[in-house]
């Protein structure tokens, strides 16, 4: 055969990509409209999906499932599976997770109004890694296990299940499409003045947005799915230039992400704005760049005017329905918490969440613990312990944290160094995956970079990572686009 009919050669896409396609397909859309995934019923199904996807990937199937050329045969994908560092070290952070669960050191004890913890003997001896005893429902490491799961098997379901450009296109195109339609309907959700969630779902929270109860959780989300859409803009955009086309989705996606970036601002989440503003802007210098370098003609130039003058009227739409007030009250009270930065409530849970972690700093309190624990070192400071201080009556109320608003401090006082470490070598294993597949000095790699400091600046002021839905969509979205970015000479697989 010669190379040219042998690079035009489609292989078909085998019974068994399919499956892995429409179930991490579907997870990844179900993490925009999981309320969160906090619920059970939604963990229970992220997980659900996270584990179909990794079986379907892995189990034994019909020969002819397997694809003409047997590139799924049921050893192959096994023999990947064993190829991977991330499986072996996700394997060994999950297996952590549950001897912590199966060596409780404190128990959560109820009285008919409260509740606190007392010291229990450890099951399996104190010189192992140790949790606290507490309901399912609430949190535990058992619950723990099921969230990390749930993302680590739709990961690894994914690197080893899907081995097409067109199959991890449609896994990502679903998931930026429902992702986008949840910034609209936040958005329309806001202009009928509805506090509920999807209209139907009440929440404590007095600040929601589009599925998220609470809205710097959802302003994340956005900015993770504006990463995507910019990455496949760059991707599609890329393929218009070689074949000399100035449409393509590129076009759509353009637009998706200045809606979701427009979702963000109307979210009024002060690090969301922030954060996805630098990400936008570095978006447009990029494609401003590869624009006038790369499209000179007549043609282009109407299209980019069509372009800035629809991005001038969504903008005056966007500004429009602002709530200027608040945006007002955010500044000044943002301006209060830098002149007052020593007494901030979140520079002091910060501070009093490592205090937790230094008295355990080996293996952690356990995954899970921190609501429980935290309260013995939340005490140390009136601000974290109090409400508010009146004149007349001093310090009033009683503030519960079940999170610490700070990811990485968090991850350390529940898991320790060892714990840590597990969790430090799975990102080690993405960047070394993500290396291979993009050049970091290309446009493409650049802006990957920067949304992966967004994301990890964005977890030192808020608890990002621990919603469930946003942990399930940052593996599985991250490790698809290696399938897409990544080129396979051996067939035609574009």
């Amino acid at each position: 055969m010669s190379p040219s009919r042998r690079n035009s050669f489609k292989v078909p896409i085998s019974i068994r990509e399919w499956l892995v396609c429409a179930f991490s397909a579907s997870t990844l859309v179900f993490t925009a409209w999981s309320l969160g995934g906090y619920e059970n019923w939604a963990l229970h199904l992220l997980f659900l999906g996270g584990l179909t996807t990794f079986l379907l990937s892995v189990v034994p199937m019909p020969s002819s499932w397997n694809g003409f050329d047997q590139q799924h045969g049921n050893l192959k994908n096994f023999k990947r599976l064993l190829a991977q560092p991330f499986f072996w070290v996700s394997l060994c952070f999950l297996g952590y997770i549950l001897i912590q669960f199966f060596n409780p050191s404190i128990v959560q004890v109820f009285s008919e109004k409260s509740w606190w913890v007392e010291p229990m003997i450890p099951p399996l001896g104190s010189h192992l890694p140790t949790s606290v005893k507490a309901d399912y429902n609430t949190m535990n490491a058992l619950r723990t296990f099921v969230i990390q799961a749930s993302a680590i098997t739709l990961a690894c379901g994914i690197l080893v299940g899907i081995q097409r450009r067109k199959t991890a296109l449609i896994i990502l195109w679903s998931f930026v499409l429902s992702s986008v339609t949840m910034s609209f309907v936040a958005i329309l959700q806001k202009i009928s003045g509805t506090e509920k969630l999807l209209w139907l779902v009440e929440v404590a929270n007095r600040s929601p947005w589009g599925t998220f109860a609470y809205r710097n959780q959802a302003a994340a989300f956005l900015i993770l799915v504006l990463l995507i859409a910019g990455l496949l803009y760059f991707f599609y955009e890329r393929r218009a230039i070689i074949k000399l086309k100035q449409e393509g989705p590129h076009l759509f996606l353009f637009f998706s992400i200045f809606l979701l970036s427009g979702s963000v601002w109307l979210a009024l989440s002060r690090a969301g704005i922030i954060l996805a503003g630098f990400l936008v802007i570095t978006f447009c210098l990029m494609t401003g760049f590869r624009y006038f370098r790369n499209r000179l003609s007549v043609g282009s130039w109407m299209t980019g005017g069509l372009f800035i003058g629809l991005m001038v009227t969504g903008g005056v739409f966007v500004l429009q329905l602002s709530d200027w007030n608040m945006i007002e009250w955010r500044v000044k009270h943002a301006k209060e918490s830098i002149n007052s930065i020593e007494s901030d409530p979140r520079l002091l849970s910060t501070k009093a969440t490592w205090e937790m972690a230094e008295d355990q700093l080996i293996y952690g309190w356990g995954a899970g613990s921190f609501r429980y624990v935290f309260p013995i070192y939340q005490k140390n400071y009136d601000i974290l312990w109090y409400y508010y201080y009146r004149e007349d009556r001093g310090w009033i109320g009683r503030k519960v944290y079940s999170y610490a608003h700070n990811d990485w401090v968090q991850f350390l006082a529940e898991y320790g160094i060892v714990g840590c470490s597990l969790l430090f070598a799975m990102f080690l294993c993405l960047l070394k995956v993500l290396s291979k597949t993009f050049c970091f000095n290309n446009t493409a790699g650049i802006f990957l970079l920067c949304g992966l400091f967004v994301i990890i600046t964005h977890n030192l002021v808020d608890f990002i990572f621990s919603s469930p839905a946003y942990w399930c969509a940052f593996w599985g979205s991250i490790f698809c686009l290696k399938k897409v970015f990544f080129v396979n000479h051996k067939y035609n697989l574009v």
